[in-house]
Parts: C-alpha cells; structure tokens; sequence
C-alpha cells in the first residue's frame, strides 16, 4: 500500500532501533508489569506503530490478543524474528478495523510523526472501547535539548509533523498517570544515538553538521547520567475524542 510522506516511516532505522532505544532490562521489567496490571480484564488490544514488537511481544506472551499495525515493513520484520503474532501494514490515520474493536490501545513515541495527528487519535477514539495507554518522562532529556539549541545557530530547527504523546498530556490531562520506574542514563550514550542520527528529526540536517554539533556537546555532557522517571499514562476514549474534534 502507498503511506502519505506526512507520516514517517522508520525502515532506514529498523537494524539499529532496539539497541538506540532500549530501556534497562529492570525498568523494561516493571513497565511491562504496569502495563499488564494496567490491562488487567482486557484482552483485545491494538499496539499502533507496532514497530520492532517491544511491547507487543511481552504483552502477547502474557495472554493478550495484541494486534499491531506500522507502516514499515522493515521494522515489523524484526518483530516477526521475535516471534510477535497479528502483525498488519497500515496507517495509523486510516485504521483498518471496525469501530470498537479493541478494548484498548497503545501508542507510545508515534504522533509526533504524523502531521494528522488528530485525525490519528479520533481513529484511536473510533476503534477503543475504553482508553489509550502511553509513556511520557516529567523532566525533557538535556543532552537532546542542548543538541537542538545548538542547532539553532546553524539555522536548523527541531521539526516534528505531529504532536507526542509527552506534549499530549498537557493538551488534555491524562485519566491516570502512573509511576513506572527512576533511572540513570548516560550522556554518553546518548551523544553516541545523536552522532549516528538515529532520531527522525535529524534525518534532514546534513551529515557534517550533526557531527560538529555533537562534537560540542562532548564537551559539557561527556561521562554525565541524568536521571529519567518514567511514567504510564492512561486517556479514557471520551476525553480523547474531545481533543482529536478540536
């Protein structure tokens, strides 16, 4: 099927997704037990932008009917090498089911790279008994911040279609926001993640001055952590609808 260039495809990244955007396996562990105790009485659940399978595979092995859709081919397969079942290539701004279908569905780091962002969520509203489950940090990421400002001076800016589930929450409160887990992550990592240009916002900045940019971030972030509390949010379809009709 043809997919509209306003919503991002992540083929070019599928052989590195996993490893740049992995949890720790602690945290990984207690996200799943939230999700899953957040499910809890559910069965049916639609997983939009699916992607590699991170969260469909745990879900499915803990007797959810999970279904997930993407629109990269790439990506998906490497979900199937994981053994993840129910997998479809469609738009999350057309979603092929019939209204009321799942009782819940997921959709975490995706609106952000559909400019129909609204469009999406009413099919999310269309499609769901009862809520949209997602992940937000309270405190903004400092390597990526000082990364995007020095960007600036070059005259390059952050540009996303759409709108994420992290800014989501401030247009419209969250039913239940649910502590998942603190953890420290390395700068170092990340300025690893930033140099390759793994975040779709970079994919149009030129190669040199990615590379000049995290060059001087070395110098105020290298061998840093910071800390990240991760949190599970929950929208109830009503209040959801109210947001995707504006």
């Amino acid at each position: 099927m043809e997919v509209s260039q306003i919503s991002i495809s992540f083929d070019r990244v599928a052989e590195i997704y996993d490893r740049t955007r992995s949890l720790p396996n602690e945290v990984m562990t207690r996200l799943i037990e939230a999700l899953t105790t957040e499910l809890h009485g559910y069965k049916e659940i639609l997983d939009l932008g699916v992607g590699t399978g991170r969260f469909a595979e745990p879900l499915q092995k803990a007797g959810f009917k999970v279904v997930g859709i993407d629109i990269s081919r790439r990506m998906m397969s490497k979900a199937e090498e994981k053994d993840v079942k129910n997998l479809l290539l469609a738009d999350a701004r057309s979603i092929p089911f019939r209204d009321k279908t799942f009782d819940v569905t997921i959709s975490v780091h995706l609106l952000h790279l559909i400019s129909e962002w609204r469009k999406t969520l009413g099919e999310v509203c269309r499609v769901s008994r009862h809520a949209m489950l997602s992940l937000y940090y309270s405190q903004k990421d400092p390597v990526r911040e000082a990364y995007y400002h020095l960007l600036e001076q070059y005259g390059y800016e952050r540009r996303y279609p759409g709108k994420s589930e992290q800014d989501l929450k401030d247009l419209i409160t969250p039913t239940k926001s649910l502590f998942v887990s603190s953890y420290d992550t390395l700068a170092d990592d990340r300025l690893a993640n930033l140099q390759q240009g793994t975040s779709s916002s970079q994919w149009e900045i030129p190669e040199h001055v990615n590379l000049e940019v995290a060059e001087q971030l070395k110098t105020e972030f290298a061998g840093k952590a910071f800390r990240q509390d991760l949190y599970l949010s929950v929208w109830e379809t009503g209040s959801l609808k109210i947001c995707a009709e504006k």
